[in-house]
């Protein structure tokens, strides 16, 4: 059920509960996730598969994740940096 192009939602970790897709299957229990999360390699035991899934080739690009997002209309804008206010000597 885990293949590349599932989308599926984070259930630990500081982006629990965002939107992801499998971009890779590494083995049976790694996966390489891209999405409303960082790119990176995710235990399956940490996402919860949706019932949709994205037309992508194995290791898409995150400008093709994006793009498929943006066309689902699922794509979360990033939050914006907080910069630290220049000292005032």
């Amino acid at each position: 059920m885990l293949n590349v192009g599932r989308l599926a939602v984070k259930t630990a970790g500081r982006e629990a509960g965002q939107k992801c897709v499998i971009v890779d299957v590494l083995d049976n229990l790694y996966v390489t996730i891209d999405g409303n999360v960082r790119r990176k390699k995710c235990n399956i035991a940490h996402l919860q598969p949706l019932d949709e899934t994205i037309e992508l080739q194995k290791g898409a690009s995150h400008a093709d994740v994006i793009a498929a997002f943006k066309k689902l209309k699922i794509l979360k804008e990033p939050k914006a940096v907080r910069r630290k206010a220049k000292d005032k000597a």
